[in-house]
């Protein structure tokens, strides 16, 4: 094989397993979601099952709205290039944590 075709090789395999790493990332979320409901209800019955359903699926469902809303505001700044990528996925860690501990309880 010609030294092209492994750096080729080399090149897809680093994201593929970027993209593995953002799903586990993900995944380890939903599982956390679901054992803190699970433990914290302390119950098991179809009452507390539905519990954990519903706070596994508020969980995606927060996932997916921080990301849209994310994108919505720092995708302009990454693509002007005006900050980078990881730049802009810490201002977006930092801010929507702050969002929910300050004012996740008047929502």
């Amino acid at each position: 094989m010609k030294l092209k075709n492994f750096t080729e090789i080399e090149r897809a395999t680093k994201k593929g397993t970027r993209e593995s790493s953002r799903l586990g990332i993900g995944l380890l979320f939903i599982v956390s979601i679901m054992l803190y409901t699970a433990l914290a209800n302390g119950g098991v019955g179809p009452q507390s099952t539905m519990l954990v359903v519903a706070a596994m699926i508020g969980g995606y469902m927060a996932m997916n709205i921080g990301a849209n809303d994310v994108a919505n505001n720092v995708g302009p700044a990454v693509g002007s290039r005006a900050i980078t990528m990881g730049g802009a996925i810490v201002i977006a860690a930092v801010f929507e944590m702050m969002g929910a501990l300050i004012a996740g309880g008047d929502v």
